[in-house]
């Protein structure tokens, strides 16, 4: 599903696809390796809030955020 992504260490997307390069923070980083590795939206809300020391509600919104963001720039399909 992510193949057309490389994420380096240090926090740049490239989509294969188009040449595109995005700058991601440490929370990005973090969101996109565990969406390629299929975490699932339930189990993110539950490690982010633990790896970031958020809320649930806080850690919920931020990943239908970024989410929507990464499906907005056609770099996910929606789920």
């Amino acid at each position: 599903m992510y193949q057309h992504l490389a994420l380096s260490e240090n926090g740049f997307l490239f989509d294969t696809r188009t040449g595109t390069t995005y700058t991601l923070n440490q929370t990005g980083v973090w969101l996109v390796r565990a969406l390629m590795t299929g975490m699932d939206k339930k189990l993110l809300v539950g490690h982010l809030k633990d790896a970031f020391d958020v809320d649930e509600v806080t850690a919920a919104r931020d990943i239908e955020h970024f989410t929507f963001r990464l499906n907005e720039l056609v770099l996910i399909n929606p789920t």
